[in-house]
């Protein structure tokens, strides 16, 4: 029988202890570092939980932005580019146009197409019937233009009277209203609503007087 000397088992099992205590302040730092974790976890789960609440993100209307150009501006700049339209000889689509005699501003006129802009951008919508059902016809009318001959044009979301001008040569049907040779007098205006669907809403007034 082999004797194990006693020192020796000693240390052996001083080591053996000092080990295990090792190994115990090391789980015991590991669970620390753990619960840690956790705690800091749960703290910025709570934060979040007590923050603001989130917001959506803003949207702003693009029609804000829109603007009318002045009425003095409207009047001096659509004679001159309806009249340049009338002295040459456009193609809209597939049409070509005769150059006609020009035409002249007439305030009445000029009202009535006003009224009709507000119309549609007070009660949001683009159309040439109003919102009480009635005619181009019948507001020149109403506004006291003995007509011989009447005719409109509209449009939605432009802010120049380029940009107004080129989209109705752009179209047929507009188009023959600017070159109608039957029309004299012209009246336009344009009226802003930035809480309506197109913003800018223009309205042209096309007539001629009886004799």
């Amino acid at each position: 029988m082999t004797e194990i000397p006693v020192a020796p088992l000693r240390d052996h099992c001083n080591r053996t202890l000092e080990a295990k205590r090792k190994l115990n302040v090391s789980k015991h730092i590991s669970e620390g570092i753990r619960l840690g974790k956790i705690l800091a976890l749960t703290l910025a789960i709570a934060l979040l939980g007590c923050s603001a609440p989130k917001r959506g993100p803003v949207v702003v209307n693009e029609n804000t932005f829109l603007q009318c150009e002045s009425s003095r501006a409207v009047e001096s700049k659509m004679v001159a580019l309806i009249n340049h339209a009338r002295s040459s000889t456009p193609r809209c689509g597939q049409k070509r146009f005769l150059a006609v005699k020009p035409v002249r501003w007439n305030p009445d006129l000029a009202r009535v197409a006003l009224n009709h802009s507000m119309d549609m951008a007070n009660h949001d919508f683009l159309s040439h019937k109003g919102s009480n059902g009635s005619s181009v016809e019948k507001r020149v009318r109403e506004a006291g233009y003995a007509w011989r001959s009447v005719g409109e044009n509209i449009s939605g979301g432009r802010e120049t009277s380029e940009q107004v001008v080129s989209a109705w040569l752009n179209s047929v049907d507009h188009c023959d209203n600017i070159m109608n040779p039957s029309f004299t007098e012209i009246g336009v205006a344009c009226f802003r609503n930035s809480s309506s669907k197109y913003g800018t809403y223009w309205t042209l007034v096309l007539a001629s007087p009886r004799e």
